[in-house]
């Protein structure tokens, strides 16, 4: 059975220490997947803080944390990280009163360009090849996945409604998706082909009844049970850090093995 442990927002801002701490609690053969923000802002939603308040808005390169970058490509060879795209710079818009995540207020055109250029970033970098997308708040729609088409790329998150193209393949998906999800009351938990890339679901980290439900109705299924978090999360709460704590040691008790997310696609 493999799980994956998918932890958002490695930046600029991170340090390696705040990583460690945050994964103190996995063995040297787990593996934990980072989805990282190439030039990230310092706010999310106007109201989120995750790497302290009191910092200038503004985008900060990742290439400018050079200890971080070496503790990733370090670690990366080791095998105890994956590598996700995490957006462009995870900046949110205020519309009508409503904070909207990047993917979804910026232009195609927009998109295509920057996108693109934060994943080249990434691997240049690195000196690795990324090949799965993590959208910031988990927001996407049908223009930013036609990029991810561009570039090859599988997506990892939360599927909403119309926010795919419409064809054979997502009314296929829309039916199968929506029936699980209304007969189990959780989201579809096995890999969905849409032609030109795959998605799989993460589950959030906030009930361990119900992780544990979905965890079993992914092993039934054979697929891969994915959970996403925050190292920031996890360093300043309790309760999120003795959650996620709960739940490996149940799926490793269970016989689960730890992997990098983007082997769940292949």
């Amino acid at each position: 059975m493999k799980v994956a442990i998918r932890d958002d927002d490695t930046s600029y801002f991170t340090k390696p220490a705040d990583l460690q701490k945050a994964y103190d609690f996995l063995s040297d053969e787990d593996c934990v997947s980072l989805s990282v923000v190439p030039y990230t802002v310092p706010v999310h939603r106007g109201d989120v803080y995750p790497y302290g308040k009191k910092i200038a808005m503004d985008y900060y390169d990742i290439a400018k944390n050079m200890e971080l970058l070496e503790y990733l490509k370090e670690n990366y060879k080791q095998g105890k990280i994956d590598i996700l795209l995490h957006g462009y710079s995870h900046e949110y818009k205020l519309l009508k009163k409503k904070w909207i995540a990047e993917m979804k207020w910026k232009s195609g055109n927009q998109l295509k360009k920057e996108i693109a250029k934060g994943k080249k970033h990434l691997e240049k970098l690195l000196n690795i090849s990324i090949s799965v997308f993590v959208a910031p708040n988990n927001s996407i729609d049908r223009k930013a996945m036609s990029v991810l088409e561009e570039l090859q790329m599988d997506y990892s998150g939360i599927i909403g409604v119309g926010d795919r193209k419409l064809n054979l393949r997502y009314i296929y998906n829309f039916i199968v998706r929506w029936g699980f999800r209304i007969i189990k009351k959780i989201q579809y938990p096995c890999i969905m082909n849409y032609g030109k890339h795959k998605e799989l679901n993460a589950y959030t980290l906030d009930d361990y009844e119900r992780l544990i439900y979905e965890y079993h109705i992914c092993k039934k299924k054979k697929s891969p049970f994915v959970i996403y978090t925050h190292y920031w999360q996890l360093n300043t709460n309790d309760k999120s850090k003795k959650l996620i704590e709960q739940i490996y040691n149940y799926v490793i008790k269970d016989g689960a093995k730890i992997v990098p997310l983007s082997e769940c696609f292949k």
